[in-house]
């Protein structure tokens, strides 16, 4: 039986910096790798509440939703889970950061260093596209 979810992603700009977590040797994806705060959708639940409550879950900020930057999508694990994503431009509002046990480390990036973290281009992508969409409001 074929499976979909909606997953999302925020690229979190906070004084020219964006957030990134290490996720954790143990997860079943992107091991070790960088990536963006985020997740699933549950049943029932509104997109924008999803991802703030996936960020304060993961990293224990609370976070101002700007607009989406991506729509993107892959297949988990084999051809019978699909999973369609949304990376959304968000600003740092309070909190400190606490991680969850999915990631083992934090860093607010310059993006221009982006390129020294292990991560999937299309985070880098998202980074530099929100970096983009920033520039254009000032």
């Amino acid at each position: 039986m074929h499976k979909i979810y909606l997953a999302l992603k925020a690229v979190i700009e906070k004084g020219g910096r964006f957030m990134i977590l290490k996720r954790s040797e143990k997860e079943d994806i992107s091991q070790g790798e960088w990536d963006l705060p985020g997740g699933a959708v549950e049943f029932g639940e509104e997109p924008i509440k999803a991802l703030k409550r996936e960020v304060k879950e993961e990293c224990g900020i609370e976070i101002e939703v700007i607009k989406p930057v991506r729509l993107w999508t892959f297949y988990k694990n084999s051809e019978d889970t699909q999973i369609f994503g949304v990376t959304v431009l968000c600003r740092y509002k309070s909190g400190k950061i606490i991680l969850s046990k999915e990631h083992v480390k934090s860093e607010w990036i310059n993006p221009k260093n982006i390129k020294n973290y292990r991560m999937h281009k299309g985070i880098k992508s998202d980074i530099e596209r929100a970096k983009e969409e920033l520039d254009l409001q000032l």
